[in-house]
């Protein structure tokens, strides 16, 4: 393969990207390579703070063909006109997300309420009550269409850290997957039969005894071949259950057998092909896993958000999930997402108010606190993408556990 390494400068229509000077978070786009097509790509890289680009000769067109000799580089800079630049987030006001955070509390323990009454039935009867699953799918949608999802993934990821409550982790699938499935512009009755597949994706754990289960959780100790085995198997103890019972959709059986398989076909149940999964049910694998890895679900260290995504998007790398899913749900639920209090270079303290979509390392943030920890008079906004003459320029450097109301007063000019 011939390549070049360019500037971001001399990079024009007809190149193709073989790497990129960004770490994974940083670059606005899921693929590491790409053709050139549309000079807003160019602008997006621009804008993530990329540098040097390496070009892959074989596969598109080299910088001779473009570069005027008579002429410095940086003259021919593309520049967009007003009407093809990225639109620039709007942030709300901080008392509006506290009211809409506050709101999505209020949902989660209703919503907790119906799926806790759903896995209770199934515990004490043996089967699923089909009009208290139908119940509390409708409630799910009923959220996800009144509330902002930002307010809703923070609401349902607080204070999860080693929950291992399959009602819970059931309740959050449910409402991720529903909220991709939403995106994607399906119709009602696809929505419906993937949030009750999101439900139900783990109801065969519920007939394979506990101590089993416990001892898995214990990564000091790995499972035995047999355990590892017997677990490995709910998906297909699950839809023998369904099947058993009767009155759900094949569609919905086939996407719970199917939310542990890989696209590279490293899951299971072994012998599977991820090449042949639904696209819903990639959405179901993608939303399990990440809050599988945000919770710690099943013995594992819980991790951040970014940590998550950051796994999840390496994995895909390798071929395990669907790209144009996960990019997807990372420009959903955000690098960084909103609400999220987070620690600046600075060591002021702040909370997301806003994603870029370009650029989703980089925020838009609300400063709430000066670096010696004091409370900001009145907080200010930080567009962490556009920040022009200042130094040092503002970046995230951790995320906050605390997650009480970010500040009682509004957001007042960018800085």
């Amino acid at each position: 393969m011939a390549t070049k390494t360019i500037s971001i400068d001399q990079l024009r229509l007809g190149m193709y990207v073989a790497k990129i000077d960004l770490s994974w978070f940083q670059s606005p786009f899921l693929r590491r390579s790409l053709l050139i097509e549309q000079a807003t790509q160019i602008e997006k890289l621009r804008r993530a703070g990329a540098k040097q680009i390496v070009i892959d000769l074989s596969r598109g067109d080299d910088v001779e063909t473009f570069i005027d000799l008579d002429q410095p580089v940086s003259s021919q800079a593309i520049t967009l006109t007003p009407q093809t630049l990225p639109s620039k987030p709007v942030p709300k006001p901080l008392t509006q997300l506290n009211e809409e955070y506050a709101q999505a509390l209020v949902a989660r323990k209703q919503l907790e309420r119906s799926v806790h009454s759903v896995f209770s039935s199934i515990s004490e009867q043996g089967s699923v009550d089909p009009q208290l699953a139908a119940e509390a799918v409708q409630e799910v949608t009923i959220v996800t269409r009144t509330l902002p999802n930002s307010a809703i993934f923070m609401a349902l990821s607080q204070q999860r850290a080693g929950d291992s409550s399959l009602s819970q982790h059931a309740l959050s699938t449910c409402t991720l997957a529903l909220v991709v499935g939403q995106s994607f512009g399906y119709n009602p009755l696809e929505l419906q039969e993937l949030a009750m597949a999101a439900l139900l994706h783990d109801i065969g754990l519920l007939q394979i005894p506990a101590p089993i289960i416990q001892r898995s959780a214990n990564t000091s100790h790995p499972p035995s071949r047999q355990d590892r085995q017997l677990l490995q198997s709910h998906p297909q103890l699950g839809i023998l259950a369904l099947e058993r019972q009767g009155g759900f959709e094949t569609r919905v059986l086939q996407m719970i057998g199917e939310h542990h398989i890989r696209l590279d076909d490293s899951g299971y149940p072994q012998g599977t092909k991820g090449e042949f999964t639904s696209e819903r049910s990639r959405i179901l694998m993608i939303a399990d896993y990440y809050d599988e890895l945000i919770t710690g679900f099943g013995g594992a260290s819980p991790l951040a958000p970014h940590q998550a995504l950051q796994r999840i998007f390496r994995e895909s790398q390798d071929g395990a999930f669907d790209q144009v899913i996960l990019s997807r749900f990372i420009k959903l639920i955000g690098i960084y997402p909103v609400h999220s209090r987070v620690q600046l270079n600075t060591s002021e303290k702040a909370v997301v108010t806003e994603l870029n979509p370009s650029a989703l390392h980089r925020p838009v943030v609300t400063i709430t606190h000066t670096p010696n920890g004091n409370e900001t008079p009145t907080p200010f906004v930080v567009d962490l993408s556009d920040q022009v003459n200042v130094t040092p320029e503002r970046a995230i450097d951790k995320v906050l556990d605390s997650q009480e109301p970010a500040h009682p007063a509004s957001a007042s000019q960018a800085a």
